[in-house]
């Protein structure tokens, strides 16, 4: 069964190119994938709340994903920050509706 899984996040955008993908530039949006992909062992493409530049900071940033996974909520933080480099965290997950 498919989920919509909301993800609040703390990031230092120091070493990034902002948050969404870019080509041939390290970004956050790339960086959260790669380590959700590996967790969910699937492809995993979240979506942000906004944009970032590079460089910026952001305490309380949310993304959302789907996903068929049934990993319980409470453990996708411990198991996607596991993946993660120390400069990006996911804090919280939480279902929402698919809209």
């Amino acid at each position: 069964m498919m989920r919509t899984i909301a993800l609040l996040l703390s990031y230092d955008g120091r070493n990034y190119h902002g948050w969404q993908s870019q080509t041939n530039r390290k970004s956050i949006q790339d960086t959260l994938n790669a380590a959700l992909s590996s967790l969910f062992n699937d492809e995993i493409k979240a979506v942000g709340c906004g944009r970032t530049d590079a460089g910026v900071h952001a305490k309380n940033y949310f993304a959302s994903l789907r996903t068929e996974s049934q990993i319980p909520l409470e453990k996708i933080p411990l198991g996607a920050n596991t993946y993660l480099p120390s400069d990006i965290s996911v804090r919280r997950a939480f279902a929402v509706a698919d809209d």
